[in-house]
């Protein structure tokens, strides 16, 4: 299979021949380190590396042009027409998207508290913008979508579940339905505790839900189970795990829960391969995910 279709055939919980892997981005201090590298990353760098980790899907973030203020995404075309990895193309959501709008995100949820009637106004401005950039981003080449939306910590959710799906999860799922109406599969990504809102990100229509940092592999457990059939994972391999001698196992914990029934793209909760993290340790868990696949799949 091809990275596209093993990525594809992940999130309708078809066959896999491997678990496929995707990772946001490898830091440069990373590539440098893995390819002994002394001079500046070059793009050709960047993508041995991500074939030596096995990577089927990366993800890129807009970065605004100061000429006239259109997005660019930078280097995804080049990614596009120059290799055959899944590209997700990264934009906010309509809890992150309209948090930008304010000086801190304090104001913002105290505003949210107090019902400001300035809220329903932002939070369609930037529904509005974020459908944009997924549009741009197909446009120029993103094979997907991952919707970032910060709505979570440990704890739970940063404003009660009542509140979002009053205010923010009917957006969520306007913006979801016209980038799915492209033909291109759409995540959610979000940190900390999703399990009471679950079933609202399944009925927005997301095809598959980034992070799973859960906090422990039996709420990743849940998680499978509410989202069963619906949302393909993606992640859950906390980066602390890759400097215990039990990384290997760490990895086997999860893939026994999340791989089960197909529906999982392995990778990291941060979605970033960091500079400070080890190369053979990172390379020795990649590895067995793929030995997994190939003895359970």
């Amino acid at each position: 299979m091809t990275k596209i279709e093993r990525i594809l055939a992940a999130t309708r919980f078809e066959w896999v021949d491997r678990i496929p892997n995707g990772e946001f981005y490898l830091e440069d201090g990373f590539v440098s380190k893995l390819l002994g590298l002394k001079e500046k990353v070059r793009f050709e760098d960047r993508v041995k590396a991500c074939e030596l980790c096995g990577l089927d899907a990366l993800a890129f973030s807009p970065s605004p042009s100061q000429v006239d203020k259109a997005l660019v995404w930078e280097g995804l075309e080049q990614w596009r027409k120059e290799t055959d990895f899944f590209i997700f193309a990264i934009i906010d959501g309509p809890f992150q998207g309209a948090a930008k709008l304010f000086s801190s995100f304090t104001d913002y949820l105290l505003a949210i508290a107090r019902r400001d009637p300035v809220i329903p106004e932002l939070v369609a401005k930037a529904i509005a913008e974020n459908i944009a950039r997924g549009l741009n981003a197909l446009v120029s080449g993103a094979n997907g979508i991952i919707i970032a939306d910060d709505i979570a910590y440990q704890g739970g959710t940063f404003i009660s579940p009542t509140a979002l799906r009053q205010d923010f999860f009917p957006g969520l799922k306007d913006q979801v339905d016209v980038l799915r109406a492209q033909k291109a599969p759409v995540f959610f990504h979000a940190d900390g505790n999703l399990l009471p809102v679950l079933s609202d990100l399944v009925n927005s229509g997301v095809d598959g839900l980034h992070s799973l940092d859960f906090s422990s592999l039996a709420n990743i457990a849940k998680a499978k189970v509410i989202t069963e059939k619906s949302l393909c994972l993606m992640g859950g391999y906390d980066l602390g795990w890759f400097g215990e001698e039990t990384r290997r196992d760490r990895a086997q914990e999860l893939l026994a829960v999340t791989a089960k029934g197909g529906g999982y793209i392995f990778g990291t909760s941060a979605g970033i391969v960091g500079s400070d993290l080890e190369v053979k340790e990172v390379l020795d868990v990649y590895q067995y995910v793929q030995s997994y696949a190939l003895k359970e799949l």
